[in-house]
């Protein structure tokens, strides 16, 4: 891989796209808030955490991109630091898909606005979620192997999806790794102790690792189409 030409494009890349995660972002807020006023129920706060929470992943891998290019293409502290944190924090951004489960009640809410709704909260999440995976996936090329680098990236997602099964079903977050460490284990093991609960994480961790990393693949050919052009450019 040629890491400067990968670089700058992955920066053009990502650059021209996060006006339309703002969007995403502030449409998702937007809606649900029409929501309550056209029909009545209650704005669900959580939404605005949630969102906030899916932006700290994609913020720190655009950190440890940005520190890796001021360091000369070079890993920094801040580069390694942001990337270790990105690894338990990943989960919040895909977390957003799980979100739709709020719209299961029967609601007097006509179906075609709330699948607006639930559509432009999948959009955050993977569209979020996805961004960061490229980053990532860009740090994982310079030291694996192609195959290798798309093992990592899948495995990953498939153990974050395990992370997001506990933290939606089990009631666990990001923060509970460090302040109950203990419960956060026993949940996990009484989880795996039973044959029909860990068939059904196993499921859940299957299909939306199949999700996301087909929608992932669109991302990725995008960005690896335009890096090959960017390869294929005379320099003079």
């Amino acid at each position: 891989m040629n890491i400067p030409v990968a670089e700058e494009t992955l920066f053009a890349f990502l650059f021209l796209r996060i006006p339309l995660l703002i969007f995403f972002s502030i449409a998702t807020l937007a809606i649900q808030a029409l929501r309550s006023k056209l029909y009545g129920y209650r704005f669900y706060r959580p939404f605005l955490v949630n969102i906030v929470l899916a932006w700290i992943p994609f913020a720190l891998s655009i950190v440890a991109h940005v520190t890796f290019l001021a360091n000369n293409y070079s890993p920094s502290a801040w580069t390694v630091g942001s990337l270790i944190i990105w690894f338990f924090f990943f989960p919040n951004a895909i977390y957003l898909i799980t979100e739709v489960h709020h719209f299961q009640i029967e609601t007097d809410v006509p179906l075609w606005f709330d699948t607006v709704a639930i559509l432009l909260i999948v959009l955050n999440g993977v569209l979020l979620g996805s961004f960061s995976l490229l980053i990532i996936h860009f740090f994982l090329n310079i030291y694996l192997s192609a195959g290798m680098a798309w093992l990592a990236i899948i495995a990953y997602v498939f153990i974050a999806n395990i992370g997001i099964y506990i933290g939606r079903y089990l009631r666990f977050n990001s923060w509970d790794v460090v302040k109950r460490p203990g419960a956060l284990i026993r949940a996990i093991l009484e989880q795996l102790g039973s044959k029909k609960a860990f068939g059904v994480l196993m499921l859940y961790a299957t299909l939306f690792t199949l999700f996301i990393i087909a929608f992932y693949l669109f991302v990725w050919l995008s960005y690896d189409n335009l890096y090959r052009l960017a390869l294929a450019q005379p320099t003079g």
